[in-house]
């Protein structure tokens, strides 16, 4: 009997509790202006996945809880939700972004980072994942960063591109003082994570003619250009036209990038004919050489002043019809087909006593040869070296810095064992 009257009670009390809680709310809905907007007709009409506002859904609770005395698991999950999202925001806003690095496979962005300046704090963030196109932020990790590009892999080939972008337009909502810890942080960044993975190192190129032919193929990829003797500098192609190309610095581009203007001619001459291997000088003023495996035909080109060595590709060179037929004929039988020419890169210069000769090694046979520098004569003229040319060498030569080195290289020709060169 007891029993039933505590029932009794408890319900009493939780009926009780339902009229407080819904006259409660409808006192207090009737005095909030956004609840006069929707009203209570309205709000019964909508689900919670359709309020996007926590405020408003906040209200939809109140107004559950008086008609309920509770919530649905649907509302308690949305109401998680929006008071996630409303975090993210909150401390997004906090947060200044700087760059954006990502990870590139072709046209496929495999991941990307994005770095900001939380300016109250004076603190770098990262963000990896998003939510809602809201980046999730963490605070800085070095080591994180540099595990998340090193663990970064291509799915077919040996390179990845490490593109990256300096947000300069939002660094100026920083206060200028910060503005060069900001640019020093973003740099650190880029060359660490560059650093980190092989694979990006694989995608830097080295100028070769299809840069001169089609540089549109080539914008925004990287290079390798010595600017110094010291090392090359990774520098990227951001405009190519007809007349020039303009390449900004890489690896350190905040505030902002160098930039380098070059001729295209300048270019050229810089960067693809200094590193030709010369082969040798051949007659017509035509010169052979060779770079990354590709047969070059240079030619002095008459101007203003000093005539100027002008390299191209031998397949070039043919087509274009920049040497005349009987240069044509003479590079294509004499010198690619017959190998009729003296190598340079071989060449021994002996000087003494105010003269001058070298010696050079023939192409096609391995022979030796000699030549004296004439100053009346337009080209060397090369004799093979048999006894009466040793003996000339001996006699005048002797005393050149050069003249053992000539010795030992003429004694490993099979031809001029038996003929011996005393020094004096």
């Amino acid at each position: 009997m007891e029993n039933n009257k505590t029932k009794g009670w408890q319900k009493a009390m939780l009926t009780f509790k339902r009229i407080y809680y819904s006259l409660n709310n409808y006192r207090v809905m009737n005095k909030n202006p956004d609840f006069k907007e929707f009203g209570l007709l309205e709000y019964g009409k909508v689900v919670p996945e359709d309020i996007q506002d926590l405020k408003r859904l906040t209200y939809v609770k109140r107004l559950e809880m008086a008609r309920k005395g509770q919530i649905s698991k649907e509302l308690t999950s949305r109401l998680k939700y929006l008071k996630e999202k409303e975090h993210f925001v909150s401390n997004d806003h906090k947060i200044v972004p700087v760059g954006i690095v990502k990870v590139m496979e072709g046209e496929n962005n495999l991941t990307e980072v994005q770095f900001g300046y939380d300016i109250e704090n004076k603190t770098f963030y990262m963000a990896s994942n998003s939510h809602e196109n809201i980046p999730l932020w963490k605070l800085y990790d070095h080591e994180r960063v540099q595990k998340h590009f090193a663990y970064q892999h291509p799915q077919s080939g040996k390179e990845l591109r490490l593109e990256h972008m300096f947000l300069e337009k939002e660094i100026h909502q920083t206060p200028k003082k910060d503005w060069e810890k900001i640019s020093e942080f973003y740099n650190e960044v880029v060359q660490q994570s560059f650093q980190s993975n092989t694979y990006f190192k694989n995608s830097i190129l080295i100028p070769d003619e299809g840069l001169m032919t089609k540089p549109a193929a080539y914008m925004n990829r990287q290079f390798h250009l010595r600017l110094s003797d010291d090392n090359a500098t990774i520098m990227t192609l951001t405009e190519a036209t007809d007349r020039y190309f303009v390449f900004q610095s890489y690896l350190r581009s905040a505030p902002n990038p160098e930039s380098l203007y070059f001729d295209k001619q300048e270019f050229k001459e810089r960067f693809l004919d200094s590193a030709i291997t010369v082969l040798a000088n051949l007659k017509h003023d035509l010169c052979l050489g060779v770079q990354n495996g590709v047969l070059q035909i240079g030619k002095y080109e008459k101007g203003h002043g000093k005539a100027k060595l002008r390299w191209d590709s031998f397949t070039n060179r043919i087509a274009s019809k920049s040497i005349s037929r009987i240069e044509t004929f003479y590079v294509s039988t004499e010198v690619i087909g017959k190998k009729n020419f003296f190598e340079e890169k071989s060449a021994i210069v002996l000087q003494s006593n105010g003269k001058e000769a070298c010696l050079k090694k023939h192409y096609g046979t391995g022979q030796w040869y000699f030549s004296e520098v004439q100053d009346n004569q337009k080209e060397d003229k090369f004799k093979p070296i048999d006894v009466t040319v040793l003996q000339y060498i001996n006699s005048t030569y002797s005393q050149s810095k050069n003249f053992q080195l000539a010795v030992a290289e003429v004694h490993k020709n099979n031809d001029a064992e038996s003929v011996q060169i005393r020094p004096s």
